[in-house]
């Protein structure tokens, strides 16, 4: 479960835990702080206050990109006279010892403790479903320590039921046939979080059941139908390389009992998700079970 901490607790933790009373030198590396006896980082939801495992996109945060943003806490962390934050470059290496780029928004001093630092980062796609990640920092040329940095994942399988895309005495079902595998929601209420920036949708084809994931502007997306497999397959998530440029992809046959991937591709959004048909009637919905990937890339 979840532990909630609050910014004064935690610091309070790593102060007595971590036996650091006094400010680093300014030749030595910035360092991370970590849990008591651990490598992992002392780390929180920098809105939510909430530790790790801490998913790459939640509606719980102010943003109007989803994104999580993590508070790190740091020594050995003062900007030169003049220096942005733009200084500090943080960077998170996955299991397969892939580096990835964290947008460093934010880096100051927390109250009352002028030796240590608190630096807010982006968590950027590519870290979906990548449980374990080793989280550094750099400024001023030199590289702080490793620590561990847990990115939820997506074990099990969700449910949900589309409506074929219809317009009916007017009224355009849009909403209902259309699916956000980012924020795992549909319909009305997911309107406003996804500002009708959809990730799936069902039925647009009055003639066939089709999947179609070409719906705004600068989609780049691609979708591929790998074949009759049960979620406990053994099988490997295929590369499916974006369009290079905004592209409206072919739609695919809705099939029972077939998986699909879907990498969903355009100016905010990078994820991957697998899908499988799990009922049809004919014209008129589709139930699917679905589940956030790592990108194979």
């Amino acid at each position: 479960m979840k532990t909630l901490i609050t910014t004064c607790c935690l610091i309070l933790l790593v102060f007595s835990c971590a036996g650091w009373a006094h400010p680093q030198t300014a030749t030595t590396p910035p360092t991370l702080i970590t849990l008591e006896n651990s490598a992992r980082a002392a780390s929180v939801d920098s809105v939510t206050r909430v530790r790790d495992p801490l998913p790459v996109v939640t509606h719980n945060n102010f943003s109007i990109d989803h994104r999580t943003r993590l508070t790190l806490f740091a020594t050995n962390m003062d900007l030169l006279p003049g220096e942005t934050v733009s200084a500090v470059t943080a960077t998170a290496r996955d299991s397969r010892s892939r580096n990835y780029s964290l947008k460093v928004e934010f880096l100051g001093k927390v109250p009352a403790l002028d030796w240590l630092s608190q630096l807010i980062v982006r968590l950027p796609d590519e870290l979906a479903q990548a449980g374990d990640v080793s989280v550094s920092v750099s400024l001023h040329g030199q590289t702080s320590n490793e620590v561990l940095v847990n990115i939820e994942v997506q074990t099990q399988p969700r449910t949900v039921t589309l409506a074929a895309r219809r317009v009916i005495n007017g009224h355009d079902n849009y909403v209902d046939a259309t699916f956000s595998f980012e924020l795992g929601m549909n319909g009305d209420v997911a309107e406003a979080l996804t500002r009708n920036d959809w990730d799936l949708q069902f039925g647009n084809n009055p003639n066939i059941d089709t999947f179609n994931v070409s719906m705004v502007g600068d989609d780049r997306s691609r979708i591929q139908d790998i074949g009759a497999l049960n979620w406990s397959d053994t099988f490997q998530v295929p590369i499916l390389t974006p369009h290079p440029v905004p592209a409206i992809e072919p739609e695919v046959v809705t099939v029972v009992g077939h998986m699909y991937v879907v990498h969903t591709k355009d100016t905010e959004t990078d994820l991957y998700a697998l899908f499988r048909v799990e009922a049809l009637d004919p014209g008129k919905s589709v139930t699917i079970s679905w589940k956030s990937v790592q990108s194979p890339e």
